[in-house]
């Protein structure tokens, strides 16, 4: 009698849970930088060293995002950093790639329910420090650079607007960090450029 009871109990909730289940996330355009001007720098190599670990929880974000800061940088650098050859090489550090979530204040009563609030705000960051680092690994120079980007959702979004939301993001603070690492390189890395 128990396991006929289990079993109709299974049989009636796991269509329910299945109807629960988050919805596949919409298609994205790969996100590049091809279109970008190259930076070129008379190094023989370009290395990536990501720092940011993601905590994988609140207030962080970046785990589910369509494309986290961290990897689109990752691809910045693939895109526009460019090795003309030379002893030294090049070090991109990631030092920041965050994004956090703010619950905002909505408001209640007869207001609240004519009204659509802006519940949540996504905070973004990405730093960055750039390096020529000579055959014996030292540094030779450093540029550094970090942008910041952040934007609202409305409380009636769906998963897949906010999704679109996050992609937005992540492609806006790169390039706000794009422009912005620029001048930092002509500054400081400028004796390396080519």
């Amino acid at each position: 009698m128990r396991v006929r009871l289990a079993f109709l109990l299974f049989a009636f909730v796991a269509p329910l849970l299945g109807a629960c289940a988050t919805p596949p996330t919409a298609d994205f355009p790969e996100l590049t930088f091809r279109h970008k001007t190259p930076i070129r720098l008379a190094v023989g190599s370009v290395e990536v060293i990501n720092e940011f670990r993601m905590p994988f929880a609140a207030p962080n974000v970046e785990h589910k995002m369509p494309v986290a800061p961290g990897p689109a940088a990752e691809r910045w650098a693939e895109d526009v950093l460019q090795a003309t050859g030379g002893a030294d090489k090049l070090v991109m550090v990631i030092t920041d790639a965050s994004v956090t979530e703010t619950k905002l204040k909505v408001k209640t009563g007869l207001k609240g329910a004519f009204t659509t609030d802006q519940t949540e705000r996504y905070a973004s960051r990405i730093a960055v420090r750039l390096e020529i680092r000579s055959p014996d690994n030292r540094r030779r120079a450093v540029a550094e650079a970090f942008a910041t980007r952040s934007a609202t959702i409305a409380e009636d979004a769906t998963l897949a607007d906010r999704e679109a939301l996050w992609y937005g993001l992540t492609e806006k603070l790169l390039g706000e960090f794009d422009t912005v690492i620029r001048p930092q390189v002509s500054a400081h890395l400028g004796e390396f450029l080519r």
